[in-house]
């Protein structure tokens, strides 16, 4: 739109390292800050512009390079690697690009007044461009309040609608308090859970993790939904509600569950005689005698202060406790 209402201007800026030629000094300037220009200029060892002298001998093995800042080098690769990072130089560099021989000023007062009548003979233009630019951040600004107040009903809405489905449809707290009061305590049930020669032939082929993930996870499986221990609201967080000593209370630490494991952990270890007397003549048996250690080997493992093998424990008995749509609808 801008560039309809100005004029088309005849060219007067050139460049004739790259064969450059426009109307205005903003793509002048444009130009001379690209990469291929910079990379044109450097290559001229022998510039016309005072950003750096050229190397001058004190003697035939003693050559001097001396920067627009005043630094000297005695090396060409470290005054050709300065002088990309020093200002002094490159200021010198964009001022002779800017204003080449016929246009070059000797001091800053002539320099000051080609820069103030750049900018009266580009006023108009600059002037429009702000002018678009308000017009369109205005619009932008319309646009955004027409569409708030669409933003704000639909964020309501979808909070109301989340809140009364959890307060309406399904309340955990009387679900587990009226409907599950007759479960059984999470100590009782960890103390039910046998240790048999299965368990241990278990413990041998699969380790301990898998043992005790086999144990807590059979034994809810066969009881009645209303009569576990643990119930799971949130599988992806462990957001899981344990009932002991009579009461039901939301395990925020998972403390309960992970008391449980490290208790089954301790009975199994200290029950290991019960796979001697199942097996008589292991001493003599080198087959029974490599079990024994398998199995004394893995129980031995301290899973309870591994967290890693404690989450997964914890992970299936989010899974398996984990109270569905289904349930809830059923109990809501």
């Amino acid at each position: 739109m801008l560039q309809n209402a100005i004029q088309e201007k005849c060219k007067k800026f050139k460049c004739d390292l790259c064969s450059f030629e426009c109307s205005r000094k903003n793509q002048y300037i444009k130009h001379i800050s690209t990469t291929k220009h910079q990379n044109a200029t450097k290559m001229l060892q022998n510039a016309t512009f005072t950003g750096g002298k050229a190397p001058t001998s004190k003697n035939n093995n003693n050559k001097s390079y001396d920067c627009a800042c005043g630094k000297i080098f005695n090396h060409s690769s470290s005054y050709y690697r300065h002088r990309n990072n020093c200002f002094q130089y490159q200021k010198n560099l964009v001022s002779a690009d800017i204003f080449p021989p016929s246009t070059h000023v000797d001091n800053n007062n002539n320099m000051t007044n080609v820069v103030i009548d750049y900018c009266k003979d580009n006023q108009a233009d600059f002037k429009e461009l702000i002018v678009l630019l308000l017009k369109e951040n205005k619009e932008f600004q319309n646009k955004f309040l027409d569409v708030l107040p669409q933003l704000k009903g639909n964020a309501e809405h979808s909070y109301n609608n989340t809140n009364s489905h959890n307060t309406n449809n399904f309340n955990i707290q009387m679900f587990l308090n009226e409907h599950c009061k007759n479960a059984m305590n999470l100590t009782d049930f960890i103390d039910s859970l046998p240790i048999t020669n299965e368990t241990y032939d278990h413990t041998i082929e699969n380790g301990l993790t898998k043992t005790i993930t086999h144990m807590i996870t059979d034994g809810l499986n066969n009881m009645d939904i209303l009569e576990r221990p643990i119930h799971c609201t949130d599988a992806s967080r462990k957001t899981m509600y344990v009932k002991d000593n009579d009461v039901w209370e939301k395990d925020v630490e998972l403390n309960g569950v992970l008391m449980g494991i490290k208790k089954i952990a301790l009975k199994q270890r200290t029950m290991i005689n019960k796979w001697k007397d199942a097996n008589s003549g292991w001493e003599d048996s080198d087959n029974l005698q490599s079990k024994l250690t398998s199995l004394v080997f893995n129980s031995m493992t301290d899973i309870e202060n591994d967290q890693k093998e404690t989450n997964k424990i914890i992970r299936a008995i989010s899974k398996n406790t984990y109270l569905t749509n289904e349930i809830k609808e059923e109990y809501k």
